[in-house]
């Protein structure tokens, strides 16, 4: 379900549809990024951070990601995964930076903190500076991107779009593709600042 900047309101069952077709009408290839509001129905197919983000990401120098909730394992590596986007996307002798804010982990802190240094190392060899800064605020709930090409993405649910998957195993096309993933129920919204 698709809601662009000049259109009405949206239904009350809107949300509740299965809606396959959201997945697909955001591909990086097929169309250039516009402002606008998509709604994904609980355990919907076909959603990656590649069709839902890559081409609002494209082209960006600085991105800034603010989730609060990076903590656990499945949250961190859902984060490795929207690195690899980066990655992806970006030209190959070019340099990009994504800043994350987050708040530290009160528990497990110092894995936390391990995690976070891994990706720093992992993707500064494949010309992406990862950075990290933990918000005393632990009030923060707002999740979002900001890149400097102008976007800000409005994550209702952050990164952690996907139901539990089996991590573990190595057969399974959904441990390794995201678009086998059954997702959450979650909204993006896309606006654009410049």
């Amino acid at each position: 379900y698709y809601h662009g900047e000049a259109s009405g309101q949206e239904s009350p069952s809107a949300v509740e549809e299965v809606l396959p077709e959201a997945a697909n009408a955001i591909q990086p290839e097929k169309c250039a990024p516009e402002a606008g509001h998509l709604v994904f129905a609980e355990n919907q197919k076909g959603v990656s951070f590649e069709s839902i983000l890559g081409r609002y990401l494209q082209g960006a120098k600085k991105i800034m990601l603010t989730d609060p909730y990076i903590r656990m394992f499945y949250q961190i590596r859902n984060l490795i995964e929207f690195m690899e986007l980066v990655v992806r996307i970006k030209p190959e002798d070019d340099e990009t930076e994504v800043h994350l804010v987050t708040v530290k982990d009160e528990f497990k802190g110092g894995s936390q903190e391990e995690s976070f240094e891994k990706i720093k190392t992992a993707c500064g060899a494949a010309g992406v500076q990862f950075s990290w800064e933990y918000c005393e605020n632990t009030a923060i709930h707002a999740r979002h991107i900001v890149t400097d090409s102008g976007w800000k993405i409005l994550l209702d649910r952050g990164l952690d779009i996907f139901q539990h998957y089996e991590m573990n195993d190595a057969f399974a096309l959904n441990n390794r593709l995201q678009q086998f993933r059954s997702c959450k129920a979650f909204e993006i919204t896309y606006i654009r600042e410049k």
